[in-house]
């Protein structure tokens, strides 16, 4: 590669993410506009093809995208039952009455059948990790 070709390309991809950092200036997200239209950003983004200059850029954008969706749309952790519930929809299991009363809430879990529940699920699926702590409160 000679200099010069090498010297142009660090001043265009300077200068693309000039460009980038001038038309849409990343600051943090504070209203809702700000984050529907760097949704339209990440979202156009997305279907094409990025140069270096736009992937960071882009990365950047959709940090500053998920500080905003955690501090205004935080995710709920999951009960125990609708964690069961998931589980047992996922994989088509065929409840008994006392695990489809569990299922429903009109019973707790005890701890033993909390681990048990989480074995069955990690026998049935290797790549989950479940515990008895997913399934008892």
């Amino acid at each position: 590669m000679n200099k010069f070709y090498f010297k142009m390309n660090v001043v265009q991809k300077s200068s693309n993410k000039c460009n980038l950092l001038i038309q849409h200036q990343p600051k943090r997200i504070k209203t809702e506009q700000e984050y529907q239209n760097a949704l339209a950003i990440v979202e156009s983004m997305m279907s094409r093809k990025m140069n270096e200059a736009e992937t960071e850029f882009f990365d950047l954008l959709v940090l500053l995208v998920e500080n905003y969706e955690t501090i205004h749309y935080p995710i709920a952790q999951p009960t125990p039952q609708a964690t069961l519930e998931s589980l047992i929809h996922e994989f088509e299991i065929k409840p008994d009455r006392l695990v489809a009363a569990i299922a429903r809430g009109k019973h707790k879990i005890t701890s033993s059948q909390a681990e048990a529940i989480a074995q069955f699920f990690n026998d049935i699926s290797p790549n989950l990790s479940l515990t008895a702590q997913d399934f008892w409160t």
